[in-house]
């Protein structure tokens, strides 16, 4: 499959299935909970707010619209200002909000990896299960590694979207992505 380099995007312009798999995928939302969380998010993008939200924005709002009053920030350490003013955000819209920093547990590199080192790093399974044990019912990922962002994902076991994804050439920002990365 390669939507990229399909020409008439019937898909979208005629309503036209090319996988074949249509039928499986309505049955899918038909499951209980999934068309109301369905209906909820379009609200954020058809509803006529797409575009007039920032990104916290509309997770305040799409945690409201799906009853998500405890929100979990997973974040690295190396945003802790920013998910301090997340917290303080989300906190002011009237969320209960709980954090989990990615070397909590304090586990060193080596107790993981032998091969590795005595600092204490990244915990991403750690994170992820500590919050699967906790209250929250919301999960907001802040800046975690690659890598250690897939291990969380695959652990995580509530529902979760990114806020920032980590990228130290260009600032977190993926406004300059294809540009050069090096300063000749």
């Amino acid at each position: 499959m390669n939507c990229l380099n399909c020409t008439n995007k019937a898909c979208k312009s005629e309503a036209r299935d090319c996988t074949g798999t249509r039928e499986a995928t309505l049955e899918l939302y038909r499951q209980e909970g999934l068309a109301e969380h369905y209906g909820n998010a379009d609200k954020l993008v058809a509803g006529g707010k797409a575009g007039s939200l920032s990104r916290i924005e509309e997770i305040a709002e799409y945690c409201t619209l799906q009853g998500h009053d405890s929100i979990a920030l997973a974040y690295c350490f190396s945003m802790e200002d920013l998910a301090t003013e997340v917290m303080n955000y989300l906190t002011s819209r009237g969320f209960r909000v709980s954090s989990y920093r990615c070397t909590l547990q304090g586990i060193r590199e080596k107790e993981i990896n032998h091969d590795l080192g005595e600092s204490v790093s990244c915990n991403p399974a750690g994170q992820a299960e500590t919050i699967n044990a906790s209250h929250d019912t919301f999960v907001i990922e802040m800046g975690l590694c690659l890598g250690h962002d897939v291990m969380f994902h695959q652990h995580i076991k509530k529902p979760f979207t990114v806020f920032a994804v980590k990228d130290r050439v260009f600032n977190n920002s993926p406004q300059n992505y294809f540009k050069e990365s090096s300063s000749d």
